[in-house]
C-alpha cells in the first residue's frame, strides 16, 4: 500500500506495461509458440508478493485458452522468486485468490544463484524495482542470461528469448521541466512521504539513495551490452573459451517523465576477438 501510494497508483500501469512488452500486444509468446508445439516458461525475479507474476499468468490464462488450435494452459508456467517467505506469502494467497494457482508458482530464490534453474530453459524473464537492490548487478544478470533459452546462431537474436527490466532513475538535467519536477519528487517527496506513512523513516531514505546511485539508463544499457558472462559448451560442464553471453538492449522505455525505465533485452552469445 505505502509504495502504491508512493507511486501515485501509477505502479499497476507500469506494471502492465512490463507485460505487454513481455507477452507481446496479442499474446505472441504464447501463441508462437503454441503453433511450435512448446512450452511456455516466464520467470519473474523480486516478484515480492506477485503483481507481476499475477499479470503475467492472467495473460498465459487469457491467450492460451483464446488458442483454437491447442490448449496451453497446463504447460504455460509462470514461476516467481524472491528471497523474502514473507512477501512471498502474501502473493501466495493472492494467487489463490486469481485462481492462477495452475499456472504461477511461488518459491524462494535469489536471481544471483538460480541453482534449481536449467540452462537455456526459460523463455522470458522480468524483473521490476528489483536489480536496484541487487549488489552484484552483474552476477545477476549473467544468471538470467544463463537461464534464457537462446539462438545457437550468434548473428541473430530470432528465436532468442526476453528479458525486461523496469527500474527507478533520476531524470537527467535534460529531462525539462516535468522531468526536475519527477527528480524532486523522489529526492524529497518519496522519503518524506514514506516515513510518514511506514513510522521508518531510514528504509525511505534508503530508496531514495539507491535511485539516486542507480545507474543512468544508457549507463545501465552499457552494463548489460557489456557483460561477459560464461558459457558451457554442448555437453553441460566445461566452459567455452572463445564464447560469452550479453544481452542486446531492444528498447528502452521511459515512463513517468524519465523517472521509470523498462529495459528490453535479448540474451546473444558473442566470440572473443582474437588478433
Amino acid at each position: 500500500f505505502i509504495n502504491r501510494a508512493l507511486a501515485l497508483n501509477l505502479d499497476m500501469s507500469w506494471r502492465h506495461r512490463l507485460v505487454k512488452e513481455v507477452v507481446g500486444a496479442e499474446g505472441e509468446i504464447f501463441t508462437n509458440n503454441a503453433k511450435n508445439g512448446e512450452t511456455v516458461t516466464i520467470l519473474d525475479l523480486a516478484t515480492g508478493t506477485a503483481d507481476v507474476a499475477i499479470l503475467l499468468g492472467k495473460a498465459a490464462d487469457k491467450y492460451t485458452k483464446s488458442s483454437s488450435s491447442t490448449t496451453l494452459s497446463s504447460s504455460s508456467t509462470v514461476l516467481g522468486l524472491d528471497p523474502s517467505q514473507n512477501m512471498l506469502n502474501v502473493g501466495i494467497d493472492k494467487v489463490e485468490q486469481a485462481n492462477l494457482s495452475n499456472i504461477v508458482s511461488l518459491k524462494l530464490g535469489d536471481a544471483r544463484k538460480l541453482d534449481s534453474l536449467d540452462d537455456n530453459t526459460i523463455n522470458a524473464a522480468t524483473m521490476s524495482f528489483g536489480i536496484r537492490n541487487v549488489p552484484e548487478k552483474e552476477m545477476a544478470l549473467c544468471e538470467i542470461h544463463r537461464v534464457l533459452k537462446k539462438n545457437d546462431d550468434a548473428t541473430t537474436t530470432i528465436g532468442s528469448s526476453k528479458l525486461a527490466i523496469m527500474e527507478f532513475s533520476e531524470p537527467g538535467p535534460d529531462s525539462g521541466l516535468l522531468g526536475s519536477i519527477a527528480r524532486l519528487f523522489i529526492r524529497h517527496v518519496v522519503p518524506a512521504m514514506g516515513a510518514m506513512l511506514s513510522g521508518h523513516p531510514k528504509e525511505y531514505m534508503h530508496l531514495q539513495k539507491s535511485i539516486k546511485e542507480f545507474p543512468s539508463p544508457s549507463e545501465f544499457v552499457a552494463l548489460m551490452e557489456g557483460l561477459k558472462c560464461p558459457v558451457k559448451s554442448a555437453d553441460g560442464v566445461e566452459l567455452e573459451i572463445d564464447t560469452f553471453g550479453s544481452f542486446r538492449v531492444k528498447e528502452v522505455v521511459n515512463l513517468n517523465f524519465g523517472s521509470v525505465q523498462i529495459y528490453v533485452a535479448t540474451p546473444i552469445l558473442k566470440k572473443y576477438v582474437t588478433e
